[in-house]
């Protein structure tokens, strides 16, 4: 389009430079006819530059948009990590569904807020974008060395005892329950005027409708503010409606520091 344009406005410049005579002679017109093909030439040298000026300009703004919505919605975002990464029976990571979340997030929340230039600097490089997103995320979710205590080879006791700690760090009163009397609630917990009951599921699948029933009931026979269900796994999406219906919290072990917050969010 633009070579277009170029050919349009050179042919017009070349006429107003000549004009012929009836005889057929050429007059100069007063305009230098090389001149006006040098600066054609000139506009088709410079034309690239200005074109790369505007694409590293608007890759510069799409990364600083991408840093933003994940600032956004980092919390989300670090407890599907936790949910999503698991461990292969020889103790590798497996990020194959983790990177497909990336991938929704970029699509769902990054790209509907985006110029059209920003967009197409998206195209070119969506790899390094959802590295950039992996890497923020990654960043925020490092626990401090005297926090990380979770291991794979606890049993559904010992977890229990570890969410209770996490909120006890927090700042919450926390106590594991006697389970011959839990009513489905593993911990209770208070800060100032609010009472959480929790379901805490140690699990090497999805956690399902089960955990979240039992969680509500026990909301009611605690009569607590917020019922949870905090697990070392995801959740299956019929679990999560349920959630949503009743009004359950679906937590990772990862979220229990920043518990305040997110109750706040809720409020």
């Amino acid at each position: 389009m633009m070579l277009l344009v170029l050919v349009v406005v050179f042919t017009t410049a070349a006429t107003a430079a000549v004009a012929v005579t009836g005889g057929g002679v050429v007059q100069n017109s007063g305009v230098d006819l090389p001149w006006i093909v040098a600066g054609a030439l000139a506009v088709l040298v410079l034309y690239p530059l200005f074109r790369g000026v505007g694409a590293l300009a608007a890759r510069y703004t799409l990364m600083r948009q991408v840093e933003a919505m994940v600032e956004r919605h980092l919390m989300a975002l670090q407890r599907r990590r936790a949910q999503l990464v698991t461990l292969d029976a020889y103790g590798e990571p497996q990020p194959e569904r983790w990177d497909r979340e990336v991938d929704y997030f970029i699509a769902r929340q990054v790209e509907p807020q985006l110029t059209k230039a920003e967009q197409r600097a998206l195209v070119r490089t969506h790899d390094r974008v959802a590295a950039l997103i992996c890497r923020l995320v990654e960043a925020a979710s490092d626990e401090p060395a005297d926090a990380v205590s979770f291991t794979d080879d606890m049993t559904p006791a010992q977890y229990e005892q570890f969410c209770a700690e996490q909120l006890r760090r927090a700042g919450w009163t926390a106590r594991v329950t006697m389970h011959s009397r839990d009513q489905g609630v593993d911990v209770i917990a208070e800060k100032e005027t609010v009472r959480i009951v929790i379901q805490c599921k140690l699990y090497a699948r999805p956690v399902g409708n089960r955990s979240v029933q039992e969680a509500a009931a026990g909301r009611a026979h605690e009569d607590a503010d917020y019922a949870l269900v905090v697990s070392n796994n995801r959740f299956t999406p019929a679990a999560e409606q349920l959630a949503a219906t009743n009004g359950v919290l679906l937590l990772h072990h990862r979220d229990l520091p920043r518990l305040d917050a997110i109750l706040s969010a809720r409020s």
